[in-house]
């Protein structure tokens, strides 16, 4: 997931006119980095995105036509994330315990500390700040008050800093809207809680057994939950276990080097898999047992797919310019993905409160107006984004690498 925005892999010559310009953490010679995860991580992001500035969350519609179900497949790049996470977080760990004899576990939650912690905190700050505004600036006819937050309890605040906000968020109504994202990162968090020593200590020709266990779990757990919840299924941890285990599980294979076919079925097999998981199966609102039971290990089946499809792919290692953009729209995915819902909230109000809707024709144009509160939408996104990187995170990735023992991006 966002949170887990790691590279490892080939060495990236980056030019230092680009990096201080851009405000990048300046690259080293013998960093392990995959630029084509970066690319995986933009189309992560993206579909995420997408779901969240659908028609339906501007306009009442039928969520479940087949459309709409289709395009919901976006939430499901936080399940590609989660199977990143998985991988990246296993290839660094067994390559220091290869190249050390140990894996550093103080060090290893520096780092994390370091990536994370600083971005998740700031932005709950600016979302109880943006929910303090009057009504009267952040209303709008059609879609109301966008930054109305419910009365704020302890426990939620408890929820935030104790990182498990998505178990709170799965039970209770979330006070603050701004901050629903979040919740994916808690499900990160509590991944590092306990794959990092079973990394340390289990033998490597047995610590398979890990990710077949979490698979099993969640199998478990998904039977389970559904009976007693309403539709929200989709926070819980152990829900979400086929993705991350199934990064692992891939960490774990030899280096894969498929051909273009071979890539490409991957891709067709990936697709299939949301779409069957999306159209047939209702996730993320579905609340059926069977339909949950099939639909979240079919989420899980494709974001292997798209991973397995782009690891080692030459087409994403040129220097083209498009390439190139969506590497970077990579690298600072994390701040998409946590400003998604700010941006998104910020173009509606700009865009419903007529300012931007003044300039177009005032009737026969709601597709016109739509298209453009999205494309604003992502822009501001984008914006916050990169502005972040380079004033809020470089600092604390430039200090993140004094705990490095795998040289790596640091991003």
């Amino acid at each position: 997931m966002p949170g887990m925005l790691l590279s490892c892999g080939r060495v990236s010559v980056v030019s230092s006119a680009i990096q201080k310009n851009a405000g990048v953490v300046p690259e080293r010679a013998g960093w392990f980095y995959l630029p084509e995860l970066d690319v995986l991580r933009f189309f992560a992001v993206l579909g995420v995105f997408v779901y969240h500035a659908l028609p339906c969350n501007v306009t009442p519609c039928q969520s479940h036509l087949w459309p709409y179900s289709l395009l919901n497949a976006g939430a499901f790049g936080v399940d590609l994330f989660f199977t990143l996470s998985g991988y990246l977080i296993t290839l660094l760990l067994l390559r220091e315990r290869d190249e050390t004899g140990d894996i550093n576990l103080k060090t290893f939650y520096a780092r994390r500390t370091l990536r994370i912690w600083p971005l998740y905190f700031f932005s709950i700050g600016l979302s109880f700040l943006l929910t303090r505004l009057p009504t009267s600036i952040t209303s709008a006819p059609m879609i109301g008050d966008v930054f109305s937050p419910m009365p704020l309890k302890t426990y939620f605040f408890m929820a935030i800093f104790l990182f498990n906000f998505n178990f709170h968020g799965s039970l209770l109504m979330i006070p603050m809207p701004l901050t629903g994202l979040l919740w994916s990162i808690s499900v990160e968090e509590q991944f590092y809680l306990f794959w990092p020593w079973f990394a340390r200590y289990f033998p490597r020709r047995r610590i398979i057994i890990i990710p077949i266990v979490m698979v099993a779990i969640g199998w478990v757990v998904r039977a389970t939950l559904t009976f007693n919840l309403d539709r929200l299924v989709w926070n819980y941890t152990f829900v979400h276990f086929d993705s991350i285990a199934l990064g692992i599980l891939i960490a774990l294979l030899p280096t894969l080097n498929p051909g273009r076919a071979l890539r490409l079925l991957l891709l067709t097999v990936g697709i299939a898999s949301w779409v069957f998981a999306a159209s047939y199966c209702g996730i993320p609102d579905e609340d059926g047992t069977l339909k949950i039971s099939m639909g979240y290990p079919a989420i899980a089946l494709g974001s292997g797919a798209f991973l397995l499809a782009t690891i080692g792919a030459k087409s994403l290692r040129t220097k083209l310019a498009p390439v190139r953009f969506m590497v970077y729209l990579g690298k600072i995915s994390y701040g998409i993905y946590v400003y998604d819902i700010i941006a998104i909230s910020t173009a509606k109000l700009l865009v419903f409160r007529g300012i931007l809707n003044a300039i177009l024709p005032k009737a026969g144009q709601p597709g016109t107006v739509h298209a453009l509160y999205v494309l604003l939408a992502f822009a501001l996104n984008v914006a916050l984004a990169a502005a972040s990187y380079r004033w809020l995170e470089t600092p604390f990735l430039r200090l993140k690498q004094r705990f490095e023992r795998i040289p790596s991006r640091a991003v």
